[in-house]
């Protein structure tokens, strides 16, 4: 016995003979395709399109003046073994930990203040915020001022005792100025990620807790910690992939000075690519930082696993 629906039809022992699909499927079905295409391809041409070049490239001698010539993996043999590239990996390490780790402290500050409710918390959010709007090139170019001789760092300094301090030409002091530079850009941006997963919180659980005996640093540690694991995983993956990636500071406020104290992996590649115009070891370069990334990203979501997020 054959049993007929409007779109399906299935034989004696209900198994499905044959898939009548109706029209207006196919219609919505081409419809969202067609609205989908345009991301696709953007897709393709601006994401996938260069990583592709870049992964082809650095396996050739290509100074754009030149046609790309093969050359295997002598492009990453050398870079393995050049100072400025180790020290550009050194470089962007310390940036990227103490940079992320500054913003967690005070964007967790931040979000906890304003998740207090206190008076005009909107407006404090708005300032928070403000600075991570301005480009970070306009940024970079008014804290450069600040740093110059009798600027407005020189004039706190003075009244704190310390006197003039060379920032951006010394190489103790240089990668400390980037850092809070970009530090004060971005925290309003992380403190808001952070406000938004404070209030996912149940107001139940933090007042379990109270009513338990726990205090502001126990409540913090064993409830809302734990609870915001995965905004927490967010924001140091995606912090650590704007701090890898970021250059423009660098090259605004040193230009990758003095010597070499300030030059992180995204500036070595674009002095290679674009001043050097060696695209090869180059590209290179940047398939290595890519590949750190994901290095980076793949452990931070075991452990995230592994501590049962």
């Amino acid at each position: 016995m054959v049993v007929y629906h409007e779109y399906y039809i299935y034989g004696r022992d209900n198994r499905l003979i044959e898939k009548k699909e109706p029209g207006y499927v196919k219609k919505l079905r081409t419809t969202g395709f067609l609205f989908f295409l345009p991301v696709l391809i953007y897709f393709i041409i601006f994401l996938i399109g260069p990583i592709v070049a870049a992964l082809f490239f650095s396996f050739t001698r290509y100074t754009v003046l030149s046609a790309p010539q093969f050359i295997g993996f002598k492009n990453y043999l050398r870079i393995f073994t050049m100072s400025s590239f180790s020290n550009s990996l050194k470089v962007t390490g310390v940036y990227v930990i103490t940079r992320l780790s500054v913003i967690l402290i005070l964007a967790f500050f931040m979000a906890l203040l304003i998740n207090k409710k206190i008076p005009f918390s909107g407006f404090f959010q708005a300032v928070y915020f403000m600075p991570y709007v301005f480009p970070l090139a306009v940024t970079s170019i008014i804290w450069k001022l600040f740093y110059r001789p009798f600027g407005l760092i020189e004039q706190i300094t003075s009244i704190l005792g310390l006197g003039y301090m060379p920032w951006l030409s010394s190489e103790t002091l240089a990668l400390p100025a980037i850092t809070i530079t970009t530090v004060w850009s971005a925290t309003g941006y992380y403190s808001i990620i952070l406000l938004a997963g404070l209030q996912t919180i149940p107001e139940e659980v933090l007042e379990a807790a109270t009513i338990d005996g726990a205090g502001s640093l126990r409540r913090f540690f064993s409830v809302i910690l734990p609870l915001m694991k995965p905004t927490l995983f967010y924001i140091i993956v995606v912090g650590t992939i704007n701090s890898i990636r970021g250059f423009t500071p660098f090259l605004v406020m040193t230009g990758g000075g003095p010597g070499e104290a300030t030059r992180p992996i995204g500036l070595l590649i674009y002095d290679y690519g674009f001043v050097h115009l060696r695209m090869g070891l180059a590209s290179a370069m940047s398939v290595v930082a890519v590949v750190l990334i994901l290095i980076f990203t793949l452990f931070q979501r075991r452990i995230y696993k592994y501590e049962g997020g």
